[in-house]
């Protein structure tokens, strides 16, 4: 019982994470060169995690020899760091034709705070992300992130956790809904409130969670020259959730879940109105499949309806599942599927079918030097639209720790999106590259 309470308790600080969180839907593996800084818009309603006391990846062992010390401030800890790199990439605005190259140059200052407590918890982080290309100024960026989160521990295993954050993040080229003829960056700010409540009893523990989220987004310049306007896309989402978790062993357990889903859209232009309610229900597992082998995910089914009678009703198969393979204590292997309905942003369309399977490999060559290699598959199929996406990003790089306050990176991906249908969009072919260095305290 003892081991099963550690267990709960590990899952919980997992759950309450709002950052880093590999498991996100419809996002497989963050990347320093690309463009999203922050990730992805929204994360899973409560991530999952695969970490136990059992085995531990790669990028989970602690290194404490090479990890920063950060200042002391009061019953908190500061850690600054700041990093600055240069990159290339082959295709700048997204060209089918004619692809123009040209490269970059990256700063980012950050603060993170943590609490040194016994009990609750209390963490922060201000960060800025700056991207500034030679010859094309329109796809500059100017990225931010502030965020405060905290946990409450009430009796036992029982906690109260919640967050609030603000930041302004870009939208990647490659996804289905970036412009077809944009060529200056999109910024996306979105404002985000989260509170998260989990009741531990013996072998079950419930998790009851709430969230809003607020997208509004920034005028960007199409091909020509001209000023588009996106403000058609901004929006407010809702969700609450409740999962029910048992505990078979203390590693091992099997979970319901429940979600609904409000996205009210502000436009006025009822072509573009997609406000919508959605309902998704299903079950999933974290388990050990072998002794090397831990899985953790969830499948069901969602149905969204829309207020507007021009759009039809869509809904399908959820799937959220993370894999990991503990090849050797040097080695782990990853793996990311996951499917699930985004909003549209082509007119005609109440939204698409994102479906994405992602495999990554993480390998500890030296203690302080750790390279990794990936490979995603991605699809989007638009309802009531004849357009199908398709694309692969081919991704590599290292992190290479030369003290605790020094780290070298270097991130490189391929990534190719073809679209086919009618009403298909442009294939866009890119490789990009980016060298950092931080440095930390």
């Amino acid at each position: 019982m003892r081991r099963a309470l550690s267990r709960a308790r590990r899952s919980a600080a997992a759950n309450a994470s709002l950052v880093g969180v590999l498991l996100a839907a419809g996002a497989a593996w963050p990347c320093a060169a690309d463009a999203q800084v922050f990730g992805q818009l929204l994360d899973s309603e409560i991530p999952l995690t695969t970490q136990t006391g059992r085995n531990q990846g790669v990028l989970e062992r602690p290194k404490p020899e090479l990890a920063p010390i950060g200042l002391p401030l009061g019953s908190f800890r500061l850690y600054p760091d700041v990093s600055a790199g240069v990159g290339v990439t082959t295709n700048v605005v997204g060209a089918s034709v004619d692809a123009r190259s040209d490269t970059f140059a990256t700063f980012s200052p950050q603060l993170t705070l943590r609490s040194d407590w016994g009990r609750h918890q209390l963490n922060g982080i201000v960060n800025y992300s700056a991207v500034r290309y030679r010859w094309t100024s329109p796809r500059d960026e100017d990225a931010f992130l502030a965020e405060l989160s905290g946990r409450l521990d009430v009796v036992g295993e029982s906690q109260i956790s919640g967050a609030a954050s603000y930041r302004r993040t870009y939208e990647s080229q490659q996804e289905a809904n970036f412009p077809v003829n944009g060529a200056g960056s999109v910024a996306v700010d979105q404002a985000r409130g989260m509170l998260r409540a989990a009741v531990v009893t013996n072998r079950l523990r419930w998790t009851f969670s709430g969230d809003l989220n607020t997208f509004r987004y920034g005028d960007t310049i199409s091909t020509t020259g001209a000023r588009l306007d996106l403000s058609f896309r901004d929006r407010d989402v809702y969700r609450g959730t409740v999962r029910a978790e048992y505990q078979l062993s203390p590693d091992n357990s099997i979970f319901a879940q429940g979600t609904y889903r409000r996205t009210d859209y502000v436009t006025t232009n009822e072509l573009d109105d997609r406000t919508s309610s959605e309902w998704r229900g299903g079950i999933g597992a974290i388990a050990d499949v072998s002794e090397l082998l831990r899985v953790a995910g969830g499948i069901g089914y969602f149905r969204r309806t829309y207020a507007n009678p021009v759009f039809v009703p869509i809904g399908g198969i959820a799937i959220d599942l993370r894999a990991d393979y503990y090849l050797s204590p040097l080695t782990t292997i990853s793996a990311v599927v996951s499917r699930q309905p985004e909003d549209a942003a082509v007119r005609g369309s109440p939204g698409y079918i994102a479906s994405r399977t992602g495999l990554r490999v993480n390998h500890e060559l030296l203690r302080s030097l750790v390279p990794y290699i990936g490979l995603d598959y991605f699809t989007g199929t638009f309802k009531n639209f004849n357009r199908k996406d398709t694309g692969i990003i081919a991704l590599g790089g290292f992190d290479y720790t030369l003290n605790r306050r020094w780290v070298l990176s270097l991130d490189a991906n391929y990534s190719s999106r073809q679209s086919s249908g009618t009403q298909r969009a442009p294939g866009i072919n890119e490789f990009r590259a980016l060298t950092s260095m931080k440095f930390r305290i």
